[in-house]
């Protein structure tokens, strides 16, 4: 009896170390107020009150995976993106954090459910219908239908037989399927 009762102890004490670390490496909840908290401190920015404004644009979780992508703005210094993964808690961290540099940004995501094509971006005149990814290094085409708003994240299952889903040279097509890559970034280039 005196050794269950301490093997219960010793699998209740692991128990609580493996919980407790679960919630120190994945600290943020599945909300927009506690991602953008957790993005400015990555970011150096502060609390939620802090004088530089943040605005998460979208979240949005890659189908049934471990993967959310948040879509973000500064306003003054642009847009960026978050990947952030989540734990058995169901609670999130940050892996990755960049900026983005183009209208529209391509590129791919490894989860646990497999890789994905990633198209996320900002789409201010509203003619951006579709964007082709037509890969470098492989022979495949992503083709997809940008989302109503001014900024959307989208993403397509990346074929099991593409070798090399990255990089990808961008196709930025209207209603009618013209080839508007050329004007829209003339046009976001007069914006800024």
């Amino acid at each position: 009896m005196r050794k269950f009762k301490r093997l219960l102890v010793l699998i209740i004490l692991i128990g609580a170390i493996v919980g407790g670390i679960e919630f120190l490496r994945y600290p943020i909840h599945s909300n927009a107020k506690d991602v953008e908290e957790h993005i400015r401190k990555w970011k150096g920015m502060g609390d939620i009150n802090g004088s530089k404004k943040l605005d998460i644009r979208e979240i949005q979780k890659i189908s049934s995976s471990d993967t959310y992508v948040a879509l973000f703005t500064i306003p003054g210094s642009g847009e960026g993106m978050a990947i952030l993964k989540e734990g058995w808690s169901k609670r999130l961290r940050i892996e990755v954090m960049t900026k983005m540099n183009n209208l529209v940004e391509y590129d791919d995501i490894h989860t646990n459910k497999g890789t994905y094509a990633l198209f996320l971006g900002k789409n201010p005149s509203k003619q951006i219908h579709r964007v082709k990814a037509s890969l470098v290094n492989d022979n495949y085409t992503f083709d997809i239908k940008v989302p109503k708003g001014e900024y959307f994240i989208s993403y397509q299952p990346v074929p099991k037989y593409v070798e090399k889903p990255f990089p990808a040279d961008l196709i930025l097509l209207n209603n009618s399927g013209d080839d508007i890559t050329v004007k829209e970034y003339m046009d976001q280039e007069l914006r800024e």
